[in-house]
């Protein structure tokens, strides 16, 4: 059985770093500066006991899922299937501005798609927003997906219209298809992709497999074991998702990345692998613009996007926009969508948040390929 816990220091001979340093196995889900929320098995509960923490349980793993994994909680919500058909819908209904690539294949031989937006014209100008490298994160996948149709259904018109005519916006809202798939049929909480380790293991965390400074941690976001969650995998781009997403990359120079995950209301930029900041002005630039995204985010419904470094989130190595800036020295930001709590749904966010959650999303992705596309060209 494993349990959804609250864990807090009982002194300063247990710090709540030391849960994010060491190779303990852990899923969390929050960092609080007071607390940290995971699940974790009945023994790895009692090892953290042992080790001078106090564990509050908040709910049996699978009375969670009763509550919010419900029916209802399907409703709204694409599989690997229906996004396929909507981004040909897409594409079909709007040939002269959208167009659909296969841009590789998964574990278990699923496609993944990129639909590339713009008329096509040869442009270096181009964008990449992607979705749902962790599989129960599903509200990764709608708001890239409905960022899309945004864009499609606005091409007519200005700001739109001129961003179309000076370069390419690719949206892939489902880089890992085999997990999403899975957490709709087996285990509505998994997170990795489904790949078969020599051990007997499953899956191989996309957003952990990424080249740049791959494998340089070994703690429990960023975790040498096959079986956690946050498995990085035998080497860097093993997994064929996350080779699917570099060979896109390399192809299209993007000049802007941002990537959706879920949860904890977010807005995160490199590095993650340190603590150390990156260099100005590429530090000014990324903060000034995650700033701006956080204050228009706040001004459409109300709700707060914290700004910080992924590193002040938890350290990982191998992500996708330590990467992306790593690899190519482009604007890359995770944004963290809702819920703030696991008290409101966590990674199973009700079917009725994805309309806000898009709501005060889409004008922040709008800064964004503003301030990409819009950029003065001495700049």
């Amino acid at each position: 059985m494993s349990v959804i816990a609250k864990v807090t220091s009982s002194g300063p001979q247990a710090p709540l770093s030391q849960l994010l340093l060491a190779p303990l196995g852990l899923d969390i889900w929050e960092v609080k500066a007071d607390h940290l929320v995971l699940q974790a098995t009945e023994a790895q509960a009692e090892r953290l006991e042992h080790m001078g923490y106090s564990i509050e349980q908040l709910h049996e793993t699978e009375s969670y899922l009763s509550a919010f994994a419900t029916d209802d909680a399907v409703t709204g919500y694409h599989s690997a299937a229906s996004l396929e058909a909507d981004l040909r819908r897409l594409a079909t209904d709007n040939p002269e501005i959208a167009e659909l690539h296969e841009i590789g294949r998964s574990v278990e031989n699923r496609p993944i798609w990129a639909l590339r937006l713009g008329q096509r014209r040869g442009s270096t100008l181009k964008m990449a927003f992607l979705g749902c490298h962790h599989a129960r994160e599903w509200i990764s996948v709608e708001v890239p997906y409905l960022l899309a149709e945004y864009l499609v259904t606005h091409a007519a018109t200005d700001p739109v219209q001129h961003w179309f005519q000076e370069g390419e916006i690719w949206v892939a809202p489902m880089v890992n298809p085999d997990g999403h798939e899975y957490t709709r049929t087996h285990n509505r909480l998994w997170r990795k992709n489904r790949r078969r380790n020599p051990d007997g293991s499953m899956g191989v965390d996309p957003n952990r497999n990424y080249g740049y400074m791959w494998g340089t941690l070994d703690v429990s976001t960023s975790s040498h074991v096959p079986r956690d969650d946050t498995y990085v995998g035998p080497r860097a781009f093993s997994e064929p998702e996350v080779q699917a997403v570099r060979n896109l990359v390399a192809r299209e120079l993007f000049a802007g990345v941002l990537t959706y995950h879920s949860y904890s209301q977010l807005i995160l930029f490199p590095w993650g692998y340190t603590s150390k900041p990156i260099a100005d002005p590429d530090h000014h630039e990324m903060q000034d613009l995650a700033n701006d995204m956080q204050r228009i985010i706040r001004g459409v419904h109300g709700e707060t996007y914290t700004v910080e470094q992924s590193s002040q989130l938890y350290p990982t190595a191998g992500d996708t926009t330590d990467w992306t800036y790593g690899e190519y020295g482009i604007p890359s930001f995770t944004i963290e969508l809702r819920p703030q709590t696991q008290a409101e749904g966590g990674f199973i966010l009700p079917s009725s948040q994805i309309q806000p959650t898009w709501e005060e999303n889409r004008p922040a992705a709008l800064r964004f390929i503003s301030h990409i596309f819009d950029k003065p060209a001495d700049a």
